[in-house]
């Protein structure tokens, strides 16, 4: 018997492996924020190239009902709110293009402070 995991859906432990990963990467971008390593326009570009990673994008979706429970005034919450811009910019940009090229995903999103 397989234990239950944390999504809504069966996830192949392969899938859920990359999971992790992605995991890492978004958590690492939180933690260099909140030690200041990084402030909010290196955060954002950073979140820019994480987010055109196919397999981030659907991680990102698998993990929605996570972010529901967060405080709507946490840095968390204000996070997955940049990150969630960032990944439907970048799925309109994939959808207007003919071939799904994302040439000019380092233009996305509106900068902290703009």
């Amino acid at each position: 018997m397989r234990p239950r995991d944390t999504y809504e859906r069966e996830i192949p432990p392969e899938k859920q492996r990359q999971y992790l990963f992605a995991n890492a990467l978004y958590v690492n971008a939180l933690y260099f924020r909140r030690i200041d390593a990084l402030n909010l326009v290196e955060l954002h570009g950073h979140l820019r190239v994480i987010c055109r990673n196919r397999i981030f994008r659907v991680y990102w979706a698998a993990t929605q009902p996570h972010r529901e429970s967060l405080p709507d005034s946490s840095e968390e919450a204000a996070l997955g709110r940049t990150t969630e811009g960032l990944v439907q910019e970048l799925h309109n940009l994939a959808d207007n293009t003919d071939d799904g090229d994302l040439q000019e995903w380092w233009v996305l999103g509106q900068l902290p402070g703009e």
